[in-house]
């Protein structure tokens, strides 16, 4: 039976969502295959939730020591910290990551996973923080031919002068938005001079960049998502998600279960449907992706025009919703997950990681001032 790993939590605004999604993926795992082991980071550690009370929130929420046993990650193993005379650990065959947002989606992670020889299930270091920098996404979008809406990037060095040229230059109607988070936390759609400089404040709270977009009229938006199975990539079904106001924010997306928010009245021709899923296959095969992948987009209904709005790298929920109609569950998609991951890993164990040269042995009697002048 493989053990698996769930890590979910970290030190990001997104840790609650996380949260709910590894206790999905917790009781998804087929446990017939699959041992869950219940990682909850936070404050920068790491805790093994107390067995028989592993799927409940209310452990997360109200957070007590008592319920957890603190472990650091080390060579495909989970060691207990604080061991007085002899290490404890557990053995870990694969990561299921559910982290959202932070040092946990944004590479960090994967790092250490990576250096400790242990497969995971999301994309790998470098892509993952591609795709959390929303400026970078714009740039490798438009490399790879996916329209993506204009925009700036600014920091807490911007003046009043400089954001009110940037406003001017955007027509005055834009969406202003921290340029790491997701979630759509921090996220603001402006139209009035006097709201830009509170909105770029705001986000620069959440982040050290803030991003301006060029707002689109007529919005409707999009999600779509892809997994890789090992074999080929899955797509999902296109999704029109609910929301109350005219931008997608963290309310509409988690808290809004007062009716509020309505599903967008659109019709969604084959044409587009078309455009979507090819376009997010595109993304997903010429950046490089791996594992579950939600892709935004924003659409202007007037000039019939779409735009790549966002790569979400852990998806919340794993976007599991998204392949219901694809006739895949989520049990289904953790299985491809880890299956798809331990194949991967397989595949760059088997890469070249050392060159034997003569470097070493030749420098053996060189002294240390001989040495500091070799790269010269």
């Amino acid at each position: 039976m493989l053990k698996v790993a769930v890590f979910f939590g970290g030190d990001s605004v997104e840790s609650d969502i996380s949260v709910i999604t590894g206790i999905g993926a917790l009781s998804a795992l087929d446990s017939s295959k699959y041992q869950g082991i219940a990682v909850y980071v936070r404050d920068n550690k790491f805790w093994i939730a107390n067995e028989q009370k592993a799927l409940s929130v209310g452990i997360y929420s109200k957070f007590n020591k008592a319920n957890f046993k603190q472990v650091y990650v080390s060579n495909k193993r989970l060691v207990f910290a604080k061991s007085k005379f002899k290490e404890k650990y557990i053995d870990i065959d694969i990561a299921l990551l559910c982290t959202h947002g932070g040092n946990c989606e944004n590479g960090g992670l994967q790092g250490l996973l990576e250096i400790n020889d242990i497969p995971y299930t999301s994309t790998d270091i470098a892509r993952s923080a591609i795709c959390m920098d929303k400026s970078l996404t714009h740039i490798f979008a438009t490399k790879i031919g996916v329209k993506n809406v204009n925009y700036t990037l600014v920091n807490d060095k911007i003046t009043e002068e400089g954001i009110e040229e940037i406003f001017n230059q955007f027509n005055k109607n834009v969406v202003v938005k921290p340029n790491s988070l997701g979630s759509s936390v921090g996220v603001q759609a402006v139209n009035d001079s006097k709201q830009i400089y509170k909105a770029i404040q705001n986000a620069l709270r959440y982040d050290k960049y803030a991003l301006i977009e060029q707002k689109v009229d007529n919005l409707v938006e999009f999600n779509c998502a892809a997994v890789y199975s090992g074999k080929e990539i899955l797509l999902s079904d296109v999704d029109i998600p609910v929301r109350s106001k005219e931008i997608l924010d963290f309310e509409d997306k988690y808290l809004m279960f007062n009716g509020k928010a309505e599903q967008e009245k659109f019709e969604l021709t084959s044409a587009l449907k078309k455009q979507i899923l090819q376009t997010t296959k595109k993304v997903y095969d010429e950046l490089g992706l791996f594992g579950v992948v939600r892709i935004d987009y924003l659409y202007d209904s007037a000039i019939n025009e779409l735009y790549l709005n966002e790569i979400n790298t852990i998806p919340g929920s794993m976007a599991y919703y998204l392949f219901a109609n694809c006739g895949i569950d989520l049990m289904d998609l953790t299985d491809i997950l880890i299956e798809a991951g331990l194949a991967r890993y397989k595949e760059n164990k088997a890469l070249i990681k050392k060159f034997d040269s003569s470097l070493l042995t030749l420098s053996e009697n060189s002294s240390p001032k001989l040495l500091q002048k070799f790269h010269k």
